[in-house]
């Protein structure tokens, strides 16, 4: 917009007989005084927008003065002069100084002190016990939780397990070739072997009980 207000100007003062490209490059030069900067490197950008209706209606308010300027300069005066009114009558009453009520960090160091310290002391005490039970409480659902969760996978576990025997068990080895043959055999034969030894140790149990 800077740019383009030089421009303006250059327009203004060479109306007719002027090429365009001199108007340019004057308008250039006045940029570069007056700004104190090394060239304007927007040319193309200011190309594209000077003649688009957004940048013209944007130029035409920068260009005038607004309303709300002139009626905040106004309602500032009137302002200042309540302002000097209020402060040579309030310089004629004399001023009551009031306290401040105590915050809450001066609150605190009251109830350190002997202001109070009894009460202050038993008020940390129980605030450290019900600090202590609602750890207590948390670690003692924590570690319920825990056992339910390892019992649920101890019991996936043996279902897994349960149903992979019953496969071996139960499934055909007539389709089967010598070595898987070999090997569902050998799974069976651990099965209940292992069957076996668990149904000893109940009964030895049992009858020791």
């Amino acid at each position: 917009m800077k740019f383009h207000g030089f421009f303006e100007e250059v327009q203004r003062r060479h109306r007719s007989g002027v090429p365009y490209q001199e108007h340019l490059g004057e308008a250039h030069g006045r940029y570069v005084r007056k700004e104190s900067a090394k060239k304007f490197q927007f040319e193309q950008c200011w190309l594209t927008l000077r003649n688009t209706q957004k940048f013209e209606s944007t130029l035409e308010v920068s260009k005038r003065p607004t309303k709300s300027r002139e009626l905040n300069l106004s309602v500032g005066t009137q302002q200042d002069s309540e302002t000097t009114a209020q402060g040579q009558e309030s310089s004629s009453i004399p001023s009551t100084k009031t306290t401040r009520p105590p915050g809450r960090k001066q609150s605190k160091d009251k109830l350190k002190k002997n202001e109070g310290d009894d009460g202050y002391k038993d008020m940390m005490q129980n605030f450290l016990v019900m600090k202590t039970e609602e750890q207590m409480m948390k670690k003692a659902r924590w570690e319920k939780d825990m056992l339910l969760e390892e019992r649920k996978l101890k019991v996936e576990e043996q279902r897994l397990q349960w149903e992979q025997e019953q496969k071996i068990m139960f499934c055909d080895v007539t389709a089967m070739d010598d070595d898987q043959r070999a090997y569902v055999l050998a799974k069976r034969a651990r099965i209940v072997k292992d069957m076996s030894v668990g149904i000893g140790e109940t009964v030895s149990g049992e009858s020791g009980v």
